[in-house]
């Protein structure tokens, strides 16, 4: 078999998807950390936090936030053990079990997300 060097062998799509996760991460890390350590002055509780949380603005965040890290990093461990595992039926395993893995953790987040209730 022939690895064909191009866009649509998806290579290229996923390293640079990669690239851009990687950056979006960065920037959203950094608000976060200003945004919660900086401009909130005094202590910082559940209250606080409970509410910024409740407001579809800041689900919608935190859900593009969840998916996006678990993508980069559980694509980033398949690139990691793709370089060192060499027997086929053994990639498509890990491969399978990474992709099921994602699934299920994007699926809790969600719904951990969204059916947060700050009252109770």
């Amino acid at each position: 078999m022939v690895y064909r060097a191009t866009v649509r062998s998806g290579g290229a799509l996923l390293w640079f998807f990669q690239r851009v996760s990687g950056i979006f991460l960065a920037v959203v890390l950094f608000l976060h950390v200003i945004m919660t350590h900086v401009l909130i002055r005094g202590d910082l509780d559940f209250a606080d936090v409970a509410g910024r949380v409740a407001t579809p603005l800041w689900k919608t965040i935190d859900i593009s936030f969840l998916m996006i890290a678990l993508f980069h990093g559980l694509y980033g461990a398949w690139v990691v053990l793709d370089d060192y595992i060499h027997v086929q039926w053994l990639r498509v395993l890990i491969y399978g079990v990474i992709a099921i893995l994602g699934v299920i953790l994007v699926t809790l987040g969600i719904l951990t997300l969204i059916s947060f209730n700050p009252g109770g």
